[in-house]
């Protein structure tokens, strides 16, 4: 879903510089997670995750994220030996496919220049607004070989973002929010979304013309128009040859004070496929067709909830926290660190609660100004009328990725076959 409230405006705001230091937490051994969580250090489908302050901060800038997990992707002209390698992706379990920032620079320090095959419809180049809950970005879907660790997929689209060659952005995109295509507004060099979809769109965009999402841009003014669904921006893991039916997020608890200046986990590729991804989740909740489940929180049913590390923080409303502490943003503010329940059920009938911490963002960010990872910051959802049906203020609550740390939860795609049952789930 990539959902992420102003990190670097508030940092920027409370005069906060700098994103070393303090202590981290590492992924190196066992540990945490209500005892017996056990993290993959490596592997042939294992990815190193790194919490940190993000591609463009620095002990001179304030342009410095907290709470976004990171791994290393190489792409490559298909079929060549073309290749650039690229870290700070973001992992985002709540969106679909690979995106690469046209200004991002790769682990050589050079900008990104692979000249990848562009997607056309009838002789015009494709081009996609792809719409986040924090903004939308636009760049043309081009394909291109992807590697992970040492799992590779073929002639993937993926969406280069900014390309200068495609600045004319249409008003039904532009409209959507706030523009997010050069490395320092996205917070990242590009984002791997794996969440339960294949497709970014699906079926929707391969009927519907104006879906909202693709666009046939010739030199004159681009159209809405319909993708095949092998055509759309697909999630990489799902063109894997082997452990491609779902990923497991593995991050280490933070100790004690809830933070930490870096974090070290994996991202594993499978799920039972292998000897280092078999299924230990004591809870499974399968996801509807839609790869939501359903939240009871604070005496409401929330049918549209899910798990998400492109959120940078618990996202939900509740009118009785504080929200108004910083000068941006709806960070929640209690005037002492709230331990809540929420209780998440799947379409399987399973009920897991939860508990989960909101403490003062004003506060920890002032006390631990140098850390990247916080597991108990929260933000006001606000108005979600725009995102659930009939107009409902209120139908979603967004476990982002302060509920990652200290477990291991497992994400299954649409359709896939695992030890656990046939995807969509999630499990932890």
């Amino acid at each position: 879903m990539r959902k992420t409230q102003l990190v670097g405006l508030v940092l920027a705001v409370l005069a906060i510089a700098g994103c070393g230091g303090g202590g981290g937490s590492s992924a190196s051994s066992p540990g945490g997670g209500g005892g017996g969580q056990t993290i993959v250090a490596s592997g042939p489908n294992v990815v190193t995750m790194t919490v940190d302050g993000g591609p463009s901060c620095s002990t001179s800038s304030s342009q410095c994220s907290v709470d976004i997990p990171y791994i290393t992707v190489t792409l490559c002209v298909s079929g060549t030996t073309q290749c650039q390698t690229f870290d700070h992706i973001e992992v985002d379990s709540g969106s679909y496919g690979l995106r690469i920032l046209a200004d991002a620079k790769d682990t050589s320090g050079n900008t990104f220049s692979l000249a990848l095959a562009q997607e056309t419809v009838n002789g015009s180049p494709v081009v996609e607004c792809t719409q986040f809950v924090d903004g939308y970005s636009w760049g043309p879907i081009k394909t291109a070989d992807v590697q992970v660790s040492s799992e590779s997929a073929h002639a993937v689209p993926v969406q280069v973002i900014g390309d200068p060659n495609y600045s004319r952005v249409p008003s039904a995109c532009s409209g959507t929010g706030t523009q997010e295509d050069t490395v320092a507004t996205f917070g990242a060099n590009g984002i791997l979304g794996v969440g339960p979809f294949a497709q970014d769109c699906g079926t929707n965009c391969a009927q519907t013309v104006s879906n909202g999402y693709y666009y046939a841009c010739p030199t004159s003014t681009c159209q809405p128009t319909t993708l095949a669904l092998a055509d759309q921006v697909t999630d990489p893991v799902t063109d894997f040859q082997t452990d491609n039916n779902g990923v497991i997020v593995e991050m280490p608890p933070l100790g004690a004070s809830g933070t930490a200046s870096t974090v070290t986990g994996s991202l594993v590729f499978g799920i039972g496929t292998e000897g280092n991804n078999s299924m230990s989740a004591p809870t499974v909740l399968t996801a509807d067709n839609y790869g939501y489940i359903r939240t009871n929180f604070n005496g409401q049913s929330l049918p549209y909830s899910f798990l998400d590390t492109g959120s940078n923080a618990y996202y939900f409303n509740d009118s009785s926290i504080p929200d108004s502490c910083l000068s941006q943003g709806n960070w929640f503010c209690p005037a002492s660190t709230l331990q809540l329940s929420a209780t998440n059920l799947g379409q399987n009938g399973v009920q897991s609660t939860v508990s989960i911490s909101i403490a003062n963002a004003k506060t920890v960010f002032n006390q631990y100004p140098s850390n990247s990872a916080f597991n108990d910051i929260g933000v006001n959802a606000g108005n979600q009328s725009a995102f659930c049906p009939n107009g409902a203020s209120n139908c979603s609550f967004d476990f982002g990725l302060p509920f990652f740390f200290g477990r291991n939860v497992y994400v299954a795609f649409y359709g896939a076959l695992t030890s656990a049952g046939t995807g969509p789930y999630f499990a932890y």
